[in-house]
């Protein structure tokens, strides 16, 4: 019964260590945008209302498109038992293409926009990292409780 309980809390952290990393991508993203449109005299109103309904709304987005990518990337990293965090951030970085060139393949030439989402999954990949990447495949090294 404790080996159940190590894989339903397991599954707790990936999960959680997801929804962290949509939501720092997202972050990530609204910099992004303030920053690029010159937004910069707007930033204090921003940060002071409209960016709580963006972030969340950007991370649903985000998190819906990364999501199968993420969970190869994930399960792949849990099994290779890798708790580092360049690989963690690489992966990030490699999901936010996969997701671009799965859910808008033609907007995946587009130099600009590749670029600023492969930040975003590397930001986002270095959160996951943070949250539960760094005991990725300790479930693995347990010996079973009889």
């Amino acid at each position: 019964m404790s080996r159940v309980f190590d894989y339903l809390a397991r599954f707790a952290v990936i999960v959680f260590g997801f929804l962290c990393a949509a939501i720092a991508a997202s972050f990530f993203a609204n910099l992004l945008i303030i920053g690029t449109f010159g937004w910069t005299d707007t930033a204090p109103f921003a940060f002071s209302g409209p960016i709580y309904f963006t972030v969340f709304f950007l991370a649903a987005f985000f998190a819906w498109h990364a999501f199968f990518p993420a969970m190869a990337a994930i399960l792949l990293a849990e099994i290779l038992q890798r708790r580092d965090g360049l690989t963690h951030t690489l992966a990030g970085g490699g999901v936010s293409l996969a997701a671009v060139a799965f859910a808008a393949p033609d907007l995946f030439f587009d130099t600009g926009l590749t670029a600023a989402l492969l930040a975003c999954g590397l930001v986002g990949g270095f959160v996951y990292w943070m949250v539960a990447g760094r005991t990725s495949g300790e479930w693995l090294d347990r010996q079973p409780v009889n």
